[in-house]
């Protein structure tokens, strides 16, 4: 066999391993993109996550936490969009007030660095449905402006 055909069928090959393989991963995320969403259906808990007691304290009642990043462009629109749609809304960071200087004074500004790192880990920004307690009722990953308003105009995922 001529040694370019054979490094042809060679790459032909890799290439189709490749492309299963990414299949397989994306039927994987769908799976668990339906357990989750059928998990938020029935009702079943969040495995009760809780935001720690150093952050509740400052609560007095069921709040719409946003954990966000100053650095990121997705966070600073939820925020803008926080402060327009959500009751009561919290800024979680770790970063002090003058990283956020366009944060509109109705946002609650929380600077709590090991609250952050709890919660860092999902990837900011991160909307969240607090309880007084501290429980979290919902939690939504926004990965574009949509999911954000998409988030914060969904009655069930806002505090009452």
């Amino acid at each position: 066999m001529d040694p370019v055909l054979a490094l042809l069928v060679l790459a032909w090959l890799a290439i189709a391993l490749l492309y299963l393989g990414l299949a397989a991963v994306l039927r994987e995320v769908r799976l668990l993109r339906r357990q989750l969403t059928a998990r938020q259906a029935t009702g079943a808990d969040l495995a009760e996550l809780r935001l720690p007691t150093s952050v509740t304290d400052r609560f007095d009642g069921p709040r719409t936490v946003l954990v966000a990043d100053s650095g990121c462009p997705l966070c600073q629109f939820a925020a803008a969009e926080l402060a327009r749609h959500a009751d009561r809304p919290v800024l979680l960071t770790y970063e002090d007030a003058a990283a956020w200087p366009d944060l509109p004074a109705t946002v609650e500004l929380v600077t709590d660095r090991a609250a952050w790192q709890a919660l860092a880990h999902l990837n900011p920004p991160m909307l969240l449905s607090v309880t007084a307690d501290g429980r979290i009722d919902s939690l939504v990953l926004p990965t574009s402006a949509a999911d954000v308003r998409r988030a914060l105009h969904t009655p069930e995922r806002q505090p009452s």
